[in-house]
C-alpha cells in the first residue's frame, strides 16, 4: 500500500516523525526538495547508509523558519 497519498494533512500535522515522502506531501513540497535540504545540511535528519530514513518534526520546523519564501 503506497502511503504517500493515503494520509490526510491533518493527520500528519499531528506527527512527531515524517518520512521524506511524508513532510513532502505536507508542506506541497518536491520530495527532491526535502532530500536536498537534508543533504546540503539545512534540514536535520536521521539516515543510514545515504537513506534519509526520519525527520523530527522540530528539525522540519526549523528548517522551516529559514526555507526561502516567495515574494520576499
Amino acid at each position: 500500500m503506497d502511503r504517500r497519498h493515503s494520509e490526510p494533512p491533518a493527520d500528519l500535522m499531528l506527527r512527531e516523525h515524517f518520512t521524506v515522502d511524508e513532510l513532502a506531501q505536507l508542506l506541497e513540497l518536491s520530495p527532491y526538495v526535502v532530500r536536498e535540504a537534508v543533504r546540503n545540511g539545512q534540514l536535520q535528519a536521521f539516515v543510514v547508509d545515504h537513506h534519509i530514513v526520519d525527520i523530527r518534526r522540530e528539525d522540519a520546523l526549523a528548517w522551516l523558519r529559514n526555507f526561502p519564501r516567495r515574494g520576499r
